[in-house]
Parts: structure tokens; C-alpha cells; sequence
């Protein structure tokens, strides 16, 4: 009798080298350069600092929704889930970067990140609450769209 056993084939991941260490080891090759994944992955947060803090430094407060303690509240409490998804959606993109991807799809989870990001803030600083209540949204709706689409 045949006792050995055989492993289910795992997709392949891009850009992976043993032993290499740091925080994108999963990108490098070799000294000075990276795979497309880790340039992926360093966008995607660099990105997303960015507009966290580009949206922290030009999101002014509307002066009447300071002008209710309760309305803020509510809306703080608002921006604090939004920035939670926009979190956990940045960690899902993070970790999908990994597996081979077009272009397209990653331009799309990458600029959908940033906008989730920027937006949450936005949100938060309570500052143009109208637009980026509907950016958060259509990003979110098109990493769901391409996250479904994608073979």
C-alpha cells in the first residue's frame, strides 16, 4: 500500500525569496530591488498616509455641525466605523497584493484604498461630509465589483 501523501497545489506567490528579511520580504529580490508586489505594497501605504494626511490638514469643520455637540458625536461615531472598514478593507488589499494580479485590478484596489482612507478622514474632521460619504461608498462598491469580477 501507497501511504503517501499529497499536498493540494497552493497558488503561487509572486516575488517570494526565503529568508529575506524586513517588512516587505515578501517583495525583495535582491539588494536594491524590489518585486512588483512589494512597489504595489509600498504605494498602496504610502498612498494611504497621504491622503490620511492631506485630508487632516486641508478637512475644515463646518462651523454649525460644531455648533451641535450631539450631531458631531453622531458623526464622529460614523467616521470611526467608516475608518474601522477603511482598515480592514487596506489589510485585505495588503494581503491580496501578494497573488498575481492585472494591472487594472490593482490600480483599482490600490486608488480605492487611498480614497477609503482620505474620505474616513474627511468624514472625521467633519469636513465635506456630502462628497466623501459618496467616495467612501463608490470605493467601497468597486473593491466589492472587482473583488467579485476577479478570476
Amino acid at each position: 500500500m501507497d501511504q503517501s501523501v499529497t499536498r493540494p497545489m497552493l497558488p503561487q506567490r509572486v516575488g517570494l525569496v526565503r529568508g529575506a528579511p524586513g517588512f516587505f520580504a515578501p517583495g525583495l529580490r535582491s539588494k536594491g530591488q524590489l518585486t512588483r508586489t512589494a512597489q504595489l505594497r509600498i504605494g498602496l501605504l504610502a498612498g494611504c498616509c497621504l491622503a490620511f494626511g492631506l485630508a487632516a490638514y486641508f478637512g475644515e469643520s463646518s462651523a454649525y455641525l460644531l455648533a451641535d455637540p450631539a450631531l458631531a458625536r453622531l458623526l464622529r461615531g460614523m467616521a470611526l466605523i467608516k475608518g474601522l472598514i477603511a482598515i480592514a478593507a487596506v489589510t485585505a488589499v495588503y494581503w491580496r497584493l501578494v497573488w498575481p494580479l492585472s494591472g487594472s485590478v490593482a490600480a483599482i484596489y490600490v486608488v480605492s484604498s487611498w480614497a477609503l482612507v482620505g474620505s474616513s478622514m474627511l468624514i472625521w474632521q467633519l469636513s465635506s461630509i456630502a462628497i466623501a460619504a459618496v467616495i467612501f461608498h463608490a470605493a467601497v462598491l468597486s473593491m466589492l465589483v472587482v473583488g467579485w469580477r476577479e478570476k
